[in-house]
């Protein structure tokens, strides 16, 4: 796996200055900037999922994961740096929620997540927490 990063297209151009970004050739076609799942982030529950769910955090909690081990977003938020068995997990604002508002401009910061050993970028996504325990139902969402 390469490890990639969920980043503020602001980010994206202040790590990458010559980065490329991929465009559909007519962009009339999608309409970009705007979400047809409007709130589904704060949502009490998702909308499709029909398992079994129990875990401390909120089904749609986003969280950030690394293998069987998660930590959600609002605790990294709050924390802004994460140490645990040489990852470094680290929050920064400015990615505003693809899920929240209409237009997602005006969408809830989310910020930017990125994870580290000894400097190097780490494999790691950032599901809902009912996703992440769905593929890991043994897995470990960290709240302290």
């Amino acid at each position: 796996a390469i490890p990639s990063r969920v980043e503020s297209f602001t980010l994206f151009k202040e790590h990458n200055p010559k980065g490329v970004v991929l465009v559909p050739r007519n962009p009339k076609r999608n309409r970009y900037g705007k979400t047809p799942y409007v709130k589904y982030d704060s949502a009490r529950w998702p909308f499709l999922f029909k398992g079994n769910y129990n875990s401390p955090v909120r089904a749609l909690a986003r969280v950030v994961a690394v293998g069987a081990e998660a930590w959600p977003l609002s605790l990294i938020k709050k924390k802004k740096t994460i140490e645990h068995n040489g990852l470094l997990l680290t929050w920064k604002a400015g990615q505003n929620s693809a899920l929240d508002t209409r237009f997602i401009k005006r969408g809830k910061d989310i910020g930017n997540v990125v994870v580290t050993r000894n400097g190097k970028d780490v494999v790691h996504h950032i599901p809902f927490a009912f996703a992440f325990k769905a593929f890991y139902p043994e897995g470990t969402i960290h709240t302290e």
